[in-house]
């Protein structure tokens, strides 16, 4: 059995199991990744001058709701650049 493509990921929050274990177990048959967030922290939680930074804005984009509702969100994956 290879290795199949993915055009979708379902990223879960740390620490949800049961929203995780579901989730892999619906998206079985589908071609979907269900993957954990890595991310263990904000990195950006302390507001610091960092000298040369020209952007005169935050360009995060606040979560879509499925982050803070059921605690997972879709990324649909671009082709074109992978």
């Amino acid at each position: 059995m290879g290795t199949r493509k993915t055009d979708v990921d379902l990223i879960v929050r740390r620490g949800a199991l049961r929203r995780f274990h579901k989730l892999k177990q619906k998206a079985a048959e589908l071609p979907v990744n269900v993957a954990w967030d890595r991310r263990q922290q904000d990195r950006r939680a302390e507001s610091s001058e960092v000298r040369g930074d020209r952007r005169t804005t935050d360009r995060r984009a606040k979560p879509p709701f499925t982050w803070e509702v059921s605690d997972f969100v879709v990324v649909r994956m671009n082709r074109a650049r992978a």
